[in-house]
């Protein structure tokens, strides 16, 4: 059992990473269709730095963020037998796979939709063929994300989510047997980019796994607090030089190293989130809107952009950097109220799509 401020703690976290996730998402400032490109690459200094370290840097902390919590509260409270396994195999079936299938299938009716009308077809068939023509096969392929994204490509997480619960008694074993190799081997696939499945990723299967070790260990998740200080001052050179060499052959070990910092300053920064009795009631508030926030953001964040990019005129200094930074906080009110909308209108439908949360 989690003690209640560890419990806070995390729930805390869970509305600020995906503000990460559609930082991340906006990142580009051109997008392509079937008759050229909306927006522009060539974007002034300030624009680039801005987008380099909000999208490229500090939103990236969110997915190993969320992997690492993911598989700490799958083994936390879990005292393995075939029982309990399978009991766990059935809720997430519910949380996670519900809403996969469920979101996908409304991004192949959005697609579906969209590319059946004349006038907005070229904006969404990209280099594919139109969703109409694909066979069986295909349907399910970008439906499940079989051998790449799946429709609702921001559901690769959720993918690779119930892909790794699958393999959790075969990642218990090892982090039991031999933590510190699987470890380091791990790492070493992930910021050499040598890991051989598209699902789940490296960066999965390395922060689901460190967060299961500390679950199955009895870890405390914020045992690196006590070090807290030590770690900001090594994450923000990193940081810092994430941004600065962001072009360069060797940038993905500086990136991704400090991710690791990155991850560990997040976590040690909730110890003073829950001081404030404001910042705790509006992270909680909010956070029970995360997941329909992070499913529905995209077709949205989309939609928003190739507007914007089409109709507003790019040519002042700052207007693509107020774009990227105003479009994901349009989504994200616009979202955060619907969710209350729903949860007054359709409660159970709202708790169906969203897994129960």
């Amino acid at each position: 059992m989690l003690d209640t401020e560890t419990s806070l703690r995390l729930k805390l976290l869970r509305f600020p990473p995906i503000i990460g996730v559609i930082y991340i998402h906006a990142y580009n400032t051109a997008i392509g269709y079937a008759g050229g490109i909306l927006g522009t690459a060539d974007v002034n200094a300030l624009t680039h730095w801005v987008r380099v370290f909000l999208s490229e840097g500090i939103a990236r902390i969110a997915v190993p963020l969320f992997f690492l919590m993911s598989g700490y509260l799958f083994f936390a409270s879990f005292h393995w037998s075939q029982r309990t396994y399978w009991r766990k195999i059935a809720s997430r079936l519910r949380s996670l796979f519900i809403p996969f299938i469920f979101w996908n299938l409304v991004g192949l009716a959005f697609l579906a939709l969209v590319q059946a009308i004349p006038a907005f077809r070229p904006y969404f068939t990209g280099a594919g063929k139109l969703i109409a023509g694909y066979s069986l096969s295909e349907y399910c392929a970008v439906l499940f994300g079989v051998g790449g994204y799946p429709v609702a490509y921001h559901f690769w997480f959720v993918r690779d989510l119930m892909l790794l619960v699958l393999l959790a008694p075969v990642l218990a074993i090892i982090v039991r047997l031999v933590p510190i190799p699987f470890f380091l081997a791990m790492y070493g696939c992930w910021v050499t980019e040598t890991w051989p499945l598209y699902a789940p990723g490296a960066v999965g299967v390395l922060f689901f796994s460190a967060g299961a070790f500390c679950g199955i260990h009895r870890r405390d998740i914020f045992a690196a607090d006590r070090f807290g200080v030590i770690i900001v001052l090594l994450y923000l050179p990193l940081l810092a030089a994430d941004v600065i060499w962001y072009d360069a052959w060797f940038n993905v070990y500086i990136h991704r190293t400090g991710l690791i910092a990155g991850v560990l300053v997040t976590l040690y920064l909730t110890k003073f989130a829950v001081r404030s009795q404001k910042t705790c009631a509006a992270l909680l508030a909010l956070g029970n809107a995360s997941f329909f926030v992070y499913a529905a953001h995209e077709p949205l964040l989309g939609v928003l952009r190739l507007l914007a990019f089409k109709y507003i005129p790019l040519d002042g200094p700052y207007t693509m950097l107020a774009l990227y930074l105003g479009i994901p906080i349009l989504v994200m009110a616009v979202l955060v109220y619907c969710h209350r909308l729903l949860s007054v209108a359709c409660p159970r439908t709202l708790r169906v799509i969203t897994g129960g949360r």
